[in-house]
């Protein structure tokens, strides 16, 4: 049986023809082809017999080949390009074995495929170098291959992060193919991803286009048309040229080198910081931050903790008298070094359920809702820019950590919390995963699965945290995570149940009572308000860690019975949770509980008469009612005062805590002024605010000292107060008395925390991933 040869003419020019090709041209009898082919390479022919058809006609040529081959003639059958792809070598298998079939006994000839050069890579070449790394390519004709299956393709090709070169892009018949697949994926890689367009590759009529994906369509794109889109990696280079990098740059150039290992918006290999962000809010971000914060601390780096964007009225104020977010007060804690404004640049205090006071750099700006917020963002991330060089200047590393989820695809292009952050930084990104919730998995695949290609890129790493029982039952679900997304898993922490740190989400309250509720014996029952609005709920941490204190957050007047202490709390809206109270029938159960009652800034502002607010600072209404519990009036101004404060407290205060004469320190944040009706009875004297002295009566006490408020957050973080109050009860309940020095000394929390993370997670890999060598063996 004589042999049928099945080769590629390559780009069209004889010159790129391959030898082996040129050889089975010379060996055969017969010529099949598409008649343009057959006219290419005509020089090379000379006297043989051809036999050339026009388009569409290719199972034609391809019979003919084979009947040629069977009656014993050496035939060349020849493709465009390469034979093996988009060519004729799988129809001529195809016929074979549809044939063989049918017929078991006919004769097969010695079929040989001879490899050509093909129109994506001679396309590649004149473009430069776009195709070093994975690629994907996709025929944009529907002839053969239904349209809905191409644009999953597509998609999935986009999404993957393959270069994605397109054949058959637009024809006269089919002009939209071309226009819906850049749609496509616009969908997964942003317009300034490169792109390049090449006609006619390697011919005397060669024309090529180096622009953007965004830039696409304004260009001419033919059936003669090869497109190449580029990866996540890829870039111009400064002739002009489409580079994707392969990697090679880190592995083999000096790093005086002007090459890099990643692409020119990737994460920098030794850039100093990373960043610790979530598929939802409450995963643990914070938490973690502030451990690997003390991790880097013990290893001799000085560190500082850093979150653009942070939304919660749980806030903390810094020496300087600025507010940042609780929790970056304490990260800086766990970094020993002061908060600072810069940890913290915008604060988001939510006072309504669609507006926020917006603070900047530790002061507030204004009240906005969502549309105006939207339109101040850009204004805000140069602030958040120059916090951020304020802190890499000052620092050898930046923990960065970011806000809720970052795969809400709705708010994604008016993100500063998350990846726009990350890029800005230029840092890894860990992903942190919470399964006490459920479906981790789905989370995490979730998340990633919405990331356009460039984010996945920053991607470098997951935790799954908050883990309870035997962590090896995880072992195939983190293998398919890591087969599926190719992002390993760094390590499952468990459940740390005798970590003490503040939270920062308002979403552990609701949790409080379950934890609550775990106490037995003898106990202080205390009863915190649930306000819509409630704000430094981390006042009472110290409370919540008194064994003998079950601390609860209520909503219902019901709630009220058998409390021994209620407690008012901070308010971003004093005079709408005042609606709040009253409206759920609270303002009357708290005027009959007989109780202790104890207001916390907002909380003592609503103990008064009134609260007035004649500028609408915080409210449409100009005043509301209070529960009178108090002679005291308050009266909301524009100027917010935020200090530290240190204060000792006066006659009334002492009555209610005798023990308590030393100083006490807290910190203010509030926006009003609360003056006395009747002659003050004050809790405490402010003595010092920040660096300056003063002398400030702050509070009230209600004769008999059943009902006092304060503007001191923090009060309860003074053990000598709070012994000293809760002894009171202590000793009405017939309860053992509690005194600091009686106490056993608690370990570091950060220390616990940081030893933690290093048994259950993979530090080498994750000091690799910021760029710091490893631990000495």
């Amino acid at each position: 049986m004589a042999s049928l040869y099945i080769i590629g003419s390559g780009p069209g020019a004889v010159e790129h023809l391959t030898d082996a090709a040129r050889q089975a041209i010379a060996a055969s009898t017969v010529i099949v082809g598409y008649d343009n082919y057959i006219e290419q390479i005509r020089s090379l022919i000379q006297d043989r017999q051809t036999v050339a058809t026009g388009m569409m006609r290719e199972v034609e040529r391809c019979r003919e080949a084979i009947h040629r081959a069977r009656q014993g003639e050496t035939v060349c059958l020849v493709s465009g390009g390469d034979a093996g792809i988009y060519g004729m070598a799988g129809l001529v298998f195809e016929l074979l074995e549809s044939e063989t079939t049918a017929d078991a006994a006919a004769p097969q000839p010695d079929v040989r495929v001879i490899p050509g050069i093909s129109a994506v890579q001679a396309a590649a070449s004149v473009l430069g170098a776009p195709l070093m790394h994975d690629f994907s390519v996709i025929s944009l004709s529907d002839l053969l291959t239904p349209w809905e299956l191409i644009r999953c393709r597509l998609e999935a090709a986009a999404r993957a992060d393959f270069v994605i070169a397109l054949y058959n892009p637009r024809s006269k018949s089919r002009v939209t193919q071309i226009e819906e697949a850049a749609r496509i994926i616009l969908a997964s890689r942003p317009p300034e991803t490169p792109a390049g367009i090449v006609r006619n590759a390697c011919r005397h009529d060669q024309n090529a286009t180096v622009t953007t994906l965004g830039e696409l369509l304004s260009h001419d794109i033919d059936m003669s048309t090869i497109v190449i889109i580029g990866n996540a990696s890829s870039f111009i280079d400064s002739r002009g040229r489409m580079v994707t990098p392969r990697g090679y740059a880190r592995k083999y150039v000096d790093a005086a080198s002007p090459l890099t290992a990643t692409p020119p918006d990737g994460p920098l290999p030794d850039g100093r910081a990373l960043m610790f962000c979530g598929t939802a809010s409450d995963v643990g971000k914070s938490i973690l931050t502030a451990g690997f914060c003390r991790s880097l601390i013990r290893r001799g780096l000085t560190v500082a903790p850093f979150k653009s964007q942070n939304m919660s009225n749980n806030s903390f104020v810094t020496a300087e008298g600025g507010e940042v977010g609780r929790a970056q007060a304490m990260q800086a804690q766990a970094c020993n070094i002061p908060p600072h404004t810069d940890m913290n640049p915008v604060l988001l205090k939510p006072n309504s359920d669609t507006g926020s006071q917006v603070v900047v750099q530790g002061r507030p700006v204004a009240n906005m809702n969502v549309r105006e917020y939207d339109s101040y963002k850009p204004q805000a991330l140069e602030r958040i820019r120059e916090s951020f060089q304020n802190l890499r200047q000052a620092y050898e590393f930046i923990v960065l950590e970011g806000a809720g989820s970052i795969s809400e695809i709705n708010l994604k292009d008016n993100d500063i919390a998350n990846l726009k952050i990350a890029l800005m930084a230029r840092c890894p990104v860990i992903l942190v995963a919470d399964i006490d919730r459920g479906g981790v998995f789905a989370q995490i695949a979730g998340t990633l699965d919405l990331l356009d290609p460039l984010e996945r890129y920053y991607i470098k790493g997951v935790i799954i945290n908050k883990f309870r029982g035997d962590a090896s039952i995880l072992t195939p679900g983190i293998d398919f995570i890591q087969e599926r997304t190719g992002v390993p898993v760094l390590g499952v922490l468990p459940w740390l149940s005798e970590l003490c740190l503040p939270a920062e989400d308002s979403v552990i309250l609701s949790q409080e009572a379950k934890m609550a509720a775990q106490k037995d014996g003898r106990q202080i029952r205390i009863g915190i308000i649930r306000l819509p609005r409630i704000s430094n709920f981390t006042d009472f941490d110290q409370l919540h860690a008194e064994a003998d204190v079950i601390l609860s957050y209520v909503r219902k007047p019901e709630q009220l019975e058998e409390l021994d202490v209620l407690i008012i709390p901070g308010s971003k809206s004093t005079i709408g949770d005042l609606l709040f109270l009253k409206e759920e029938g609270l303002l009357d159960a708290i005027a009959a509980f007989r109780g202790r009652i104890i207001g916390i800034c907002g909380g003592y502002q609503m103990l008064g008469q009134r609260v007035l607010d004649p500028q609408r600072v915080e409210s449409s209404l100009p005043e509301a009612e209070g529960l009178a519990l108090l002679p005291v009036e308050t009266t909301m101004l524009l100027d917010k005062e935020t200090h530290q404060a240190w204060a000792r407290l006066e006659q009334p205060g002492r009555a209610i805590a005798p023990d308590c004469d030393g100083e006490l320190s807290g910190y203010e944040i509030h926006m009003g002024r609360t003056d006395y009706l009747h002659t003050p009875r004050p809790f405490a004297r402010i003595f010092r605010r920040g660096d300056s002295d003063v002398d400030i009566q702050d509070g009230c006490v209600s004769q008999g000292g059943r009902v006092f408020g304060t503007y001191l957050h923090g009060i309860f973080d003074n053990a000598r107060f709070r012994d000293s109050y809760l002894n009171a009860i202590r000793s009405e309940k017939g309860m053992p008395l509690q005194r600091e020095e009686t106490r056993q000394p608690v370990s570091d929390p950060f220390d616990l925390l940081s030893c933690h993370m290093e048994r259950h997670l993979d530090m080498p890999k994750l000091l690799e991933i910021c760029g710091l060598p490893r631990d000495p063996a």
